[in-house]
């Protein structure tokens, strides 16, 4: 994995920045933006970390990936690796 970021959204809610699963890009399959390729923002639940996350959008560069994750990181929201 090139590039992943994690951050704490809610007391159940993760979101992470990096590549998706096979099965992730299956369930959003109705949305033609999901290809399975690139960077995505994906919601993931803190109590089943090993299940895959919901698909909320695409990054269209590593760059604005990056530009999410610094915010994360100077909001104090940034997970410890």
């Amino acid at each position: 994995m090139g590039f992943q970021a994690v951050a704490h959204s809610t007391n159940r809610v993760s979101l992470v920045i990096g590549e998706i699963t096979a099965a992730e890009a299956e369930a959003a399959a109705d949305n033609p933006i999901v290809d399975g390729a690139g960077i995505y923002l994906v919601s993931v639940d803190r109590q089943s970390p090993s299940g895959f996350g919901e698909v909320l959008a695409k990054f269209v560069s590593e760059d604005a990936a990056r530009e999410l994750a610094t915010f994360f990181r100077s909001t104090g929201r940034l997970e410890a690796a």
